[in-house]
């Protein structure tokens, strides 16, 4: 009979909520991290590839104008 009450007995006690709730807000938090980062690192090459244009213009522009 104990064991068919403890199957019986679905509710969850405070402590497996706040589990669940940190897990899922860890979760969250490491995804808006990645995203953010993500998004950094693609704006990084790109202004990389600006600033190397950028060079190869001021190298061909001091070759043409003495």
């Amino acid at each position: 009979m104990v064991s068919s009450k403890l199957i019986e007995n679905q509710n969850g006690g405070p402590l497996v909520e706040e589990s669940l709730l940190l897990g899922l807000a860890i979760v969250t938090i490491s995804i808006v991290i990645g995203v953010i980062l993500q998004a950094t690192g693609w704006a990084q090459d790109v202004v990389s590839t600006l600033m190397e244009m950028l060079e190869e213009s001021w190298s061909i522009f001091g070759e043409v104008v003495p």
